[in-house]
């Protein structure tokens, strides 16, 4: 076998074979026939709650019934998996299956595939007869999935329904428009007699309680004025939104409403934790969050009866026009994807246990988990029992969930609709579920694109340089610290430190991937 050329201090191989038990790695079969696969990848939050290893799930002791196999579950700590995963592709003896985010590769994945890291799934397609079947009858998720040189590198988590990827959006206090008789805000105009009325009518203090990472998950308000945040695709054109004319329109706003006291005066270092709070003690009206973990969460945590949030639409100039941008994820999450590693001493069982999870009973099995214990079929329906949706044991539902199955998180298997029908259940979350989805954002979002291999490196630095040099500028035009009068130098800044040279790589990647 070829040395991988990975390269980190020669120490770390030492560390590795100490923390991963190199050399010990076995895939004989076992004493009841099943065959030995040992599975590096994170134990999420949730499941550390109730397990020590996803071997102990019954999702897993399940899995491992039917697919004859033996897991072994090697897991990171918790918060370490760059540090681990780092460490790990060192190592001259690999777990059979690494599950990550290969796109943070050093040089890419096919680069994973070239230093004899990982193998092309491709060159044992027969032993994964669903995952083709499915790439067969989705050819976007099959280009999103597979390098430039048609390489399938790791079997991804599909989102496999088109309303799976739309979950976020601007969350307001339903009952304050209800309580001060005002009408959703579609518009901008609109946004800023709500927002106004908050603070004047109901004391909040930071009316519109949204970070930068919101603004740029989502392109909150910006969008409106016609641009995206960050890299985006218009018209077949992949285009940056600070070099766009609308940009400054939007960073004027910003800063109108900042001086007006309308946007949190802390946005630029906003966490979680703070929006929560915001949200929750009347210091807020609006924020932005997800379906289950915002509205859902929010309302559950709610100490009167008469706090009440729905979603709202993302704005435009023009009242009953259709939001140009909003958020919107790829079908392919391909940032938790599983692969199988060249030393795998069993590649084609290996192949056959990741491929259950496209089959239909290996769908069925990662998003509603068993059948009687996790959901009953209700006219053919899949429905969480009260052992996820009212734990005796008091378990949150996603900690619930992550026993018996994977549709919380990712992996490699198809995400269900069905399962987010029930996760975010409320009608308040099911109105915001159909506003988000009304936006024209579909057309603006890059797919996962692969750069070559020689450019790698060189757009890490870029984009590292001009993200930092325009989240910077943008907090200090937003705050009043840079005057608006400069934004013209400050895109020829922006062209200085590269951004042309990345539209360029983009483009090209772009280019490629429609041809694949």
């Amino acid at each position: 076998m070829m040395k991988k050329k990975y390269s980190i201090a020669a120490s770390f191989i030492l560390l590795a074979a100490a923390l991963y038990g190199c050399g010990e790695v076995q895939t004989n079969q076992t004493e009841d026939g099943k065959v030995h696969l040992t599975y590096w990848s994170n134990l999420t939050s949730y499941a550390s709650t109730v397990v020590n290893n996803m071997a102990e799930t019954p999702l897993y002791q399940k899995v491992m019934e039917l697919t004859n196999t033996d897991i072994e579950f090697i897991h990171p700590p918790q918060g370490q998996a760059t540090e681990k995963f780092n460490i790990l592709v060192t190592s001259d003896d690999l777990p059979d299956i690494i599950q990550y985010n290969w796109q943070n590769y050093p040089g890419g994945p096919q680069k994973a595939i070239n230093d004899k890291v990982i193998v092309d799934i491709n060159q044992y397609k027969d032993y994964a007869p669903n995952i083709n079947k499915y790439f067969a009858e989705h050819d976007d998720v099959r280009k999103m999935s597979i390098t430039d040189s048609g390489a399938l590198f790791a079997f991804p988590c599909i989102r496999g329904d088109e309303d799976l990827e739309v979950t976020v959006g601007l969350i307001i206090r339903q009952d304050w428009l209800e309580e001060l008789g005002l009408e959703m805000p579609e518009t901008i105009d609109e946004w800023e007699t709500v927002l106004r009325a908050f603070k004047d009518k109901k004391g909040a203090q930071a009316p519109l309680s949204i970070s930068l990472s919101n603004i740029r998950a989502s392109h909150l308000f910006c969008g409106a004025y016609g641009v995206g945040m960050g890299y985006y695709i218009d018209d077949g054109k992949v285009k940056y939104g600070m070099l766009e004319p609308g940009f400054k329109d939007f960073l004027t706003l910003m800063n109108k409403w900042y001086n007006e006291g309308l946007l949190d005066p802390d946005f630029s270092a906003l966490d979680n934790t703070m929006i929560d709070s915001n949200i929750l003690n009347g210091m807020s009206g609006v924020i932005s969050g997800a379906l289950g973990s915002g509205i859902g969460r929010y309302m559950s945590s709610a100490e009167t009866d008469s706090f009440k949030l729905t979603g709202a639409p993302f704005p435009t100039m023009e009242k009953g026009t259709t939001p140009e941008f909003g958020y919107w994820q790829p079908p392919v999450a391909a940032g938790n994807a599983a692969a199988v590693s060249i030393d795998c001493k069993n590649k084609e069982k290996a192949i056959e246990l990741l491929d259950f999870g496209y089959s239909e009973e290996g769908c069925m099995l990662y998003n509603f988990g068993i059948e009687s214990q996790s959901y009953t079929l209700e006219n053919g329906y899949p429905k969480y029992t009260e052992n996820i949706t009212n734990n005796e044991e008091g378990l949150a539902m996603t900690v619930a969930l992550s026993e018996y199955t994977l549709a919380y998180d990712s992996g490699p298997f198809i995400q269900d609709r069905r399962y987010l029908e029930q996760y975010a259940s409320l009608p308040e979350q099911q109105a915001a579920w159909d506003t988000w989805k009304k936006t024209n954002m579909k057309e603006h979002v890059l797919p996962y694109l692969y750069v070559q291999e020689d450019e790698v490196s060189e757009l890490a630095n870029l984009n590292n340089a001009i993200d930092t040099y325009a989240d910077e500028m943008i907090i200090k035009f937003i705050m009043g610290i840079e005057p608006l009068e400069n934004y013209d130098s400050v895109v020829e800044q922006l062209k200085a430190r590269g951004v042309e040279r990345v539209l360029e790589m983009k483009q090209d990647a772009y280019s490629r991937y429609l041809s694949k």
